[in-house]
């Protein structure tokens, strides 16, 4: 039984929920320094405008005017919120507004003689002691002989913010259920298909290999995952089948000649036999034996080549003098059967290749297409190439394939003939295809049931 916290579907929204947490907080901090960014610079463009209002006031009405603009803000205004000071270029203060909430204020000598030797306004921003917040202040000339020292405080500013941080943790602590659910939902949808597939793999454990998981619309990787599932569930199926079938023929073949083996030996044993007699049952039991050991030899032999465990040596071999040698031994087979065995090649097909099986491939397919081919039929061998393959193609006039054999004669063990009158343990044409596989190339087969069969071997040049 999983614990809940190391299933996948919490994993999944606990780490959704963190996502859409460190997003919102990205977000959030963004949005913050971003707006008091922008505040900041308003106040600041804010003080700048008041310097030129202040200008052009004193371009007008002079040091007076300013003086009773000054009082006149003082008066609509929140007092503590801002201050001003004129001074003239002795550095002496010729004007101030009450600064009883502003003791904080720096020395300022220095930056007063800096504006009046640059003629370049100053901004500077100051601490406010007790306070959160802090003041921004400007220095500049509003005539060649009279800076303006003024400043207002960041209250509103931090008030603003305040609200905004208030604003997202209540918002934080509504979205995190909320997010939380939602990635409940969607991560148990979304591991739906792994679920049923892991209760349907419990059930195939247990022996029901017929179950096959339902699949789902949404046409993502878990319906993927799903349709590759069931696929496999088929392959193996289709396998245990095979292997079934298998197990029944190689049954079959190794009954046989431990049958004959057996009532050799029991005939010989229940009589008194001469010398002859006993050698006759020897030599036969010889001749069982050997056939069950030249079956077991050809499916080691399969699996070796299948697997490419077989330490084989390649080297150059002329496919138009192997197939010449081959026909000129099967003719003589072919000709107590009258059959008619042609051949038409060309010369120099020259591949990388294991000769002796080369060899056995190729006595496979002829033997196979002599066997099943009645007296007065043909079997015809061609030659073929091009600049990357050679194709060797073995057409016979026998009895052909049936259609739904068509794909297993190539099985290990399969054979077409149920009634095993013909020789043969089936594996001549697996251990042929291994072959040809092994070399890079491959086997097809085309047959029509009372027409014959075409074997086509390509092979690639070297």
């Amino acid at each position: 039984m999983i614990r809940f916290p190391n299933t996948l579907s919490f994993r999944l929204t606990f780490w959704y929920t963190c996502l859409v947490i460190v997003l919102i907080t990205i977000v959030f901090y963004a949005s913050y320094f971003s707006l008091k960014n922008k505040l900041d610079q308003d106040m600041k463009y804010d003080l700048f405008e008041d310097i030129v209002e202040y200008q052009i006031l004193y371009q007008k009405e002079g040091l007076e005017g300013i003086k009773k603009e000054i009082e006149q803000e003082i008066k609509l205004g929140e007092e503590e919120g801002f201050f001003f000071q004129l001074y003239n270029q002795e550095k002496e203060l010729i004007y101030s507004s009450d600064l009883s909430h502003w003791q904080f204020l720096p020395e300022n000598n220095r930056t007063i003689e800096h504006v009046f030797s640059t003629r370049q306004p100053v901004f500077q921003t100051i601490n406010i002691q007790g306070e959160d917040y802090r003041a921004k202040t400007i220095y500049d000339l509003i005539a060649p002989d009279v800076l303006l020292y003024t400043g207002e405080t960041t209250q509103d500013i931090a008030d603003v913010m305040i609200l905004l941080s208030r604003i997202f943790f209540q918002m934080f602590l509504i979205a995190i259920p909320i997010t939380f659910g939602i990635g409940w939902l969607m991560s148990t949808r979304a591991v739906k298909g792994i679920k049923e597939v892991s209760c349907i793999a419990a059930e195939i454990e247990k022996g029901n290999l017929d179950r096959r998981v339902s699949v789902l619309p949404q046409g993502d990787e878990i319906t993927q995952l799903v349709d590759t599932f069931n696929a496999m569930l088929d392959r193996i199926r289709v396998l245990i089948f095979e292997m079934t079938e298998m197990t029944d023929n190689i049954a079959h073949d190794l009954r046989s000649p431990l049958a004959r083996i057996r009532i050799i030996s029991e005939v010989s044993l229940s009589n008194d036999r001469t010398h002859e007699e006993f050698r006759n049952a020897a030599s036969d039991t010889i001749e069982e034996c050997d056939r069950l050991l030249q079956m077991i030899n050809s499916a080691l032999d399969v699996a070796e080549v299948e697997a490419d465990t077989l330490q084989i040596t390649k080297q150059k071999v002329d496919l138009s003098q192997l197939i010449q040698d081959a026909c000129e031994l099967f003719e003589v087979i072919s000709e107590d059967k009258g059959i008619k065995l042609t051949y038409n090649m060309e010369n120099n097909c020259i591949i990388n290749g294991n000769i002796q099986n080369l060899q056995r491939m190729i006595a496979n397919i002829l033997d196979n297409a002599i066997k099943y081919t009645l007296e007065g039929g043909v079997v015809d061998v061609v030659i073929t190439s091009n600049r990357q393959n050679i194709k060797i193609i073995v057409i016979d006039t026998g009895m052909g394939i049936p259609e739904q054999d068509q794909t297993r004669v190539f099985d290990r063990f399969y054979r077409c003939d149920q009634s095993r009158a013909y020789d043969g343990c089936g594996l001549g044409l697996s251990f042929s295809k291994a072959v040809a596989r092994s070399h890079g190339g491959d086997i097809n087969l085309s047959s029509c049931l009372q027409k014959g069969s075409c074997f086509t071997i390509e092979l690639p040049i070297t």
